[in-house]
């Protein structure tokens, strides 16, 4: 990867943006796809409660096994909303511009694919070593189960500063100037 490839290539992300009249997107749009990549970390706390739950079941009328239940499922959304409201945040202006980039730019564009790609290797990092991190926090006792959110959230912090150094090397002064930019002309005020 030579750099005035990636200089072009960041000229070509701004000059389809400066030649299009894009559509803005809606709330709806932009939290669907957050949502899309966050139903996968619920998915994931449901079924370690749930194995929690069925592992040290114990004896009882199902009253109380209800109410254990229920008390492990919402001490779970407890540390799985610390997570999610970090991720939305972080990712939130992020999608918003990738919604408005054309479909030339999504296909064409070597710097996203870059980035699509690092992110992706990232997602599956953090599902597997959340997932191993759920099942260590199972051995250990069933209330820790609970806390798998708060693993979320620390390997999602490490992996956005892990991303961001392994993306720094791409982002010549060129490159970031360019989409600067970009950011400019989303939030460019009418005229």
């Amino acid at each position: 990867m030579k750099r005035s490839e990636l200089e072009m290539d960041a000229d070509f992300i701004l000059a389809s943006m400066n030649d299009r009249d894009y559509e803005i997107p809606t709330n709806k749009k932009v939290m669907g796809v957050i949502w899309c990549s966050l139903k996968y970390v619920y998915l994931l706390q449901f079924i370690f409660v749930i194995l929690a739950f069925t592992i040290y079941k114990e004896e009882g009328s199902l009253d109380y096994q209800f109410k254990k239940l229920i008390f492990l499922t919402l001490i779970s959304c407890a540390s799985m909303a610390f997570f999610s409201f970090a991720f939305i945040g972080v990712a939130y202006s992020n999608v918003c511009v990738f919604l408005v980039l054309g479909d030339d730019v999504k296909t064409e564009s070597i710097l996203l694919r870059i980035i699509k790609s690092k992110i992706e290797f990232y997602k599956w990092l953090l599902l597997i070593v959340n997932s191993l991190v759920g099942c260590i926090l199972l051995w250990i006792g069933e209330p820790f189960v609970a806390g798998l959110g708060f693993s979320w959230f620390v390997t999602f912090i490490v992996c956005g500063i892990v991303l961001q150094g392994s993306l720094s090397r791409y982002m010549t002064p060129a490159v970031v100037s360019s989409l600067s930019k970009v950011k400019e002309v989303l939030s460019a005020s009418p005229r």
